[in-house]
């Protein structure tokens, strides 16, 4: 297994000299969906014909959960070290080791519901169904996702962001700023919140510095910045970003069933 995981690492390596990183915007829907499905269909017929196969086993081991466990905590530990230009959530070795815990969790699933019993299964089910769930989502949301950021002021409504490459991106909505206030320590005066509000498709919406508003499910608006020239009350526009995860909800969905999972597990415990 060791020489396998040399290869296969050593591939996923090389591609990330080769071709840079991943361009997770190509995974944007339909063809992120399109390639999952394409996935699940293949494994689904692997485990029916090839189930038994000493390497279809060997991929859903408990030797090889502690692998990946063991090369995503070393992974997870060496990205969080390095700058965040490096983007290395973004980098093929870190991806290949997604994709190999995703195909060892689809395969022990798959395996597992061949005879399937709540009482005896319901834990290994939640733990490991809301893991998939969550990571599934996870990559799948990662080419959906899009972060705009604009400048919105009080004369004039905006209807266009700004995404990470400097393009023109329609809103859906029209925003106006209306009001801009700073909140004070009573004891200093020091600057405690910074907060606005603001007109979105002509209804008031309050923003805060960490207290977003949202539009709707998975369109998330956040408060950035301000005109400093003078007074907050006279500001003449504020900077905000607004975030769209349409796979929000699935994922935090497979963190609740991997933690209702966790708590059964502890529950039934002597």
């Amino acid at each position: 297994m060791t020489k396998g995981w040399s290869l296969y690492l050593s591939g996923a390596t090389l591609l990330q000299v080769v071709a840079g990183h991943a361009d997770v915007q190509q995974l944007a829907f339909p063809v992120g969906i399109a390639l999952g499905a394409a996935a699940l269909a293949i494994l689904f017929v692997l485990d029916r014909e090839q189930g038994e196969h000493r390497w279809i086993r060997v991929l859903r081991s408990s030797r090889m959960a502690g692998w990946l466990l063991a090369l995503l905590t070393v992974g997870c530990i060496v990205g969080g070290s390095l700058p965040a230009e490096s983007r290395f959530p973004t980098s093929w070795p870190f991806i290949a080791l997604l994709v190999a815990l995703l195909v060892h969790l689809t395969l022990l699933l798959l395996h597992r519901l061949h005879r399937f019993c709540w009482k005896r299964d319901g834990t290994f089910l939640l733990i490991h169904g809301g893991l998939w769930i969550a990571l599934c989502s996870g990559m799948l949301g990662a080419g959906d996702t899009e972060e705009l950021h604009l400048l919105v002021g009080r004369h004039e409504p905006v209807s266009t962001g700004v995404d990470e490459k400097g393009r023109l991106k329609p809103l859906g909505h029209e925003l106006q700023l209306k009001e801009f206030r700073i909140e004070t320590h009573p004891i200093d005066g020091s600057p405690a919140q910074y907060s606005a509000t603001v007109l979105v498709d002509n209804e008031p919406a309050r923003l805060a510095v960490n207290n977003p508003h949202a539009i709707r499910p998975g369109e998330d608006l956040y408060l950035m910045s301000f005109d400093s020239r003078g007074e907050a009350a006279e500001a003449a526009f504020c900077v905000l970003q607004l975030v769209r995860q349409p796979w929000k909800y699935p994922l935090l969905t497979g963190i609740v069933l991997l933690m209702a999972g966790v708590a059964r597990m502890m529950w039934k415990q002597p």
